[in-house]
This record gives C-alpha cells, structure tokens and sequence, in this order.
C-alpha cells in the first residue's frame, strides 16, 4: 500500500487517501485497520534506516580484554520488529586478534 516518497509520512497519507478513494464506504473498523498496516510499514522502515545509521563501529573495543578488534567478515541479520516486518540489518563481524572472541554488533 505504501507508495515511495522522500518524507514517509507524506507518502503514507498519500498511500491512505489512494486507499480510500478506492474503498469510499469504509468502516471505520476498516480505515483503521488500513492506518495500521501503513504504520507497521512505516515502523519497520524507521527502523531499518535508524538502526542502519546508528552502528557504524567496526573496530570496536573487545568486551573481554579491551583489545581493539577487528572485522572478519559482513553478514546481514534478520530482525522482526513488533509489527511483525522483517528488517535486514548488515554488520561486520568482529575478532578480538589478542584474545580471539568474536562479537557481531547488535542491531
């Protein structure tokens, strides 16, 4: 339902008002059921491109000894938000060269 657009909640209520000249006698059980679905989307985009922007560290310290680590390897990582949308978030994975854990940033 949702359409692309450079402010996202612009472009859920362009989404809406498309939805609702389609569906004009809608209840209203079924307007919020459609606000829902956009929000679920919009939700999951919000947080597919904060949680993108927000770890950028791939040299971080290592929790055991302190050693800076470094990457070994980019992987993605599946995370289902509570509105039940996947969310693919991709990280370096990371090795301690003192120590040799392993950590793969959190999402």
């Amino acid at each position: 339902m949702t359409t692309d657009s450079s402010d996202p909640v612009d472009g859920v209520r362009r989404s809406l008002a498309a939805w609702h000249a389609t569906h004009p006698r809608a209840t209203f059980a079924e307007i919020e059921a459609a606000v829902e679905a956009e929000l679920t989307a919009l939700r999951a985009q919000l947080v597919e491109e904060q949680a993108g922007a927000t770890y950028h560290e791939e040299h971080p310290a290592c929790p055991r000894c302190g050693t800076t680590m470094v990457p070994r390897r980019r992987s993605t990582r599946t995370v289902i938000t509570r509105g039940e949308d996947a969310v693919q978030l991709e990280r370096a994975y990371v090795v301690c060269p003192a120590c040799g854990a392993g950590l793969f940033p959190p999402g």
